[in-house]
């Protein structure tokens, strides 16, 4: 389950139900608020919506937030118009993408809006940038699946399937397959990140480690370069650094433990 607690019905079933279509792809490497060519606003959910209390509730019942508003995304172009409406209210933003959280980092009361990111949930190949693209609402359970089945490839990141990758990847991301392939930022190409500028609107930038990318500091700082967030991840890419496997190739055995 995410970091709202609940169970399997509470986040995914009512997102669904919610009845967004998800925005066109991004065209260029950065676009400034208002130049969606989808649906343009994220769904709205307030105090007095029948879905509020179990969106807001988490996996630790010590901490229950209560926002102003919930914003359930489903592409980069609807993060960028609820960061900026935040960011012009004043109020701020928690992200949440559909993972557990035990510590109040959604749910801390000077949260006003919430932006749930668990609707934005591919997995896929990137053929341009010849890298594997996981949008931050996929589970890590989804992501070892869809990269094994497609392409008999993983990334070594934790062992409990239900953790969203949007916290975990950009918390460092480690698991059983560590000690041999690093963190799975050591294998993070590239980010898709909304950014608030100093004029105040929020935008999209992507981020690559190429050596003449003009946003390449960002990426850095999504691999462990700072504490705190930079911005509202909406896609990661992956790719591991030098030649052979474009990531770590499926292990052929697992030897698990079992304690009783």
């Amino acid at each position: 389950m995410s970091n709202s607690g609940g169970g399997h019905l509470s986040r995914r079933a009512l997102i669904a139900g919610a009845g967004v279509v998800a925005a066109g792809g991004l065209m260029g490497q950065e676009r400034a608020a208002g130049a969606s060519a989808g649906p343009s606003a994220a769904v709205r959910i307030g105090p007095g919506d029948v879905r509020y209390e179990n969106l807001v509730r988490g996996n630790n019942f010590r901490f229950t937030g209560q926002p102003d508003e919930i914003r359930v995304a489903t592409s980069a172009d609807q993060v960028v118009r609820a960061v900026g409406d935040a960011v012009r209210a004043g109020r701020r933003i928690a992200v949440r993408s559909g993972g557990h959280c035990f510590e109040n980092l959604t749910a801390a009361p000077e949260v006003r809006t919430l932006l749930d990111l668990s609707a934005m949930n591919d997995v896929g190949f990137d053929e341009r940038r010849q890298a594997f693209s996981v949008q931050p609402g996929a589970t890590l359970g989804q992501v070892y699946r869809a990269l094994c089945a497609g392409w008999g490839v993983t990334i070594p990141g934790g062992g409990c399937p239900e953790v969203g990758a949007g916290g975990h990847i950009a918390g460092g991301g480690y698991g059983p397959l560590s000690r041999r392939y690093g963190a799975v930022v050591d294998h993070l190409y590239g980010v898709e990140v909304v950014v608030v500028g100093k004029d105040g609107k929020a935008r999209v930038v992507v981020a690559t480690r190429e050596e003449d990318d003009p946003f390449r500091e960002l990426w850095w700082a999504h691999t462990g370069g700072g504490g705190g967030n930079f911005g509202v991840v909406t896609k990661y890419w992956l790719r591991s650094p030098g030649g052979g496997h474009l990531l770590p190739p499926v292990p052929r055995n697992m030897v698990q433990h079992v304690v009783f």
